[in-house]
């Protein structure tokens, strides 16, 4: 009765008289060692880093959205910093064009001479006070809309000619003529150092448009058509709303933009249009429980498998020792 108990032992236990170490069975045992720290420590980082996990949803105004319930404003601003490299501040002016005939207000916008650092992408000498460069906010409503730096022509204000005799028709023709001409040799090489539309999320957002440089040969209008996706970015305990956009470009030569408009002017235009759909993006991690449980079972998978592999080292061993024999 006393020895029956001790079948239901699974755990058999080696004499210490009859265990053998090899050297199989050593590097088997370091290479083991060496594949659970290299696992243990991909599973620490594993740990310690946040997956992101989207969720799309429609953007229905002023609706709470996601998860956990959040609405995202009507209006936002719109962060624009570029150069021109050949025309002054003076020569230009930005307008903000609504389809619901909103009035969008120009926070502050400053027109300035560029610096050193911001001319350094034209590859040549030029004279920064010929230069220009726009740095600030603008807000916005989420409609479809264009804003656009253009030439404000001077020239273009009705007045006559010298010259009282010439009829103030034809003087006004001849004005129109006349800026025609100058806007044809207009110079609208430009970099756009920075644009996106509410606050900025490095590691998350995408912004097209940081970096891009247009420099056309001839005067013309360059156009940016700018697709923005609102986005929810789960970052703590308060969500931050932010943009996406995608980005299409296309520049319109003036001679070919006059006979559509003989007031066809010359610069940048970018074209926004807002998806109504809505990106929220969530980061997790696994529970400390979790780790736990991973750490286990890599430590207790790999030590299975290499007694699996050592076993068979061993009697492939043992087999070709006794043909030998």
């Amino acid at each position: 009765m006393s020895t029956a108990r001790y079948r239901f032992d699974v755990l058999a236990r080696a004499v210490e008289g009859v265990q053998e170490r090899t050297v199989g069975g050593a590097i088997v045992t370091v290479s083991s060692v060496a594949l659970i720290v290299v696992l243990v420590v991909l599973e620490i980082k594993s740990f310690l880093t946040a997956s992101a996990h989207t969720h799309i949803g429609v953007d229905d105004g002023d609706k709470p959205f996601g998860l956990d319930r959040w609405t995202l404003p009507d209006r936002l601003p719109v962060r624009v910093h570029m150069t021109f490299a050949h025309l002054q501040c003076e020569s230009l002016m930005l307008e903000v064009d609504s389809t619901r005939s909103d009035f969008e207000p120009l926070n502050s916008v400053e027109f300035r001479e560029p610096t050193a650092a911001e001319m350094a992408w034209v590859g040549e000498d030029v004279d920064r006070a010929q230069a220009c460069t726009l740095d600030g906010k603008l807000t916005i409503g989420k409609v479809s809309a264009n804003f656009h730096v253009e030439v404000a022509d001077k020239a273009d204000d009705g007045r006559p000619l010298a010259g009282a005799s010439i009829p103030l028709s034809f003087s006004a023709y001849a004005h129109q003529i006349a800026a025609i001409e100058r806007r044809k040799h207009l110079n609208i090489s430009h970099k756009v150092h920075l644009f996106h539309f509410g606050d900025r999320v490095l590691a998350d957002t995408a912004a097209p448009l940081d970096g891009v440089v247009n420099a056309p040969r001839v005067a013309g209008q360059q156009h940016y058509l700018l697709k923005v996706i609102p986005t929810l970015l789960d970052r703590g305990l308060v969500p931050v709303a932010t943009n996406q956009y995608s980005l299409a470009e296309q520049f319109v030569p003036f001679d070919l933009a006059l006979p559509a408009s003989p007031t066809a002017s010359v610069g940048v235009w970018f074209y926004y249009d807002f998806s109504p759909v809505i990106i929220q993006v969530h980061h997790n991690r696994p529970s400390f429980a979790e780790f736990l449980v991973s750490i286990c079972a890599i430590v207790g998978g790999v030590f299975a498998v290499s007694s699996i592999i050592d076993g068979i080292i061993f009697r492939g061993a043992k087999v070709l020792s006794v043909k030998h024999d």
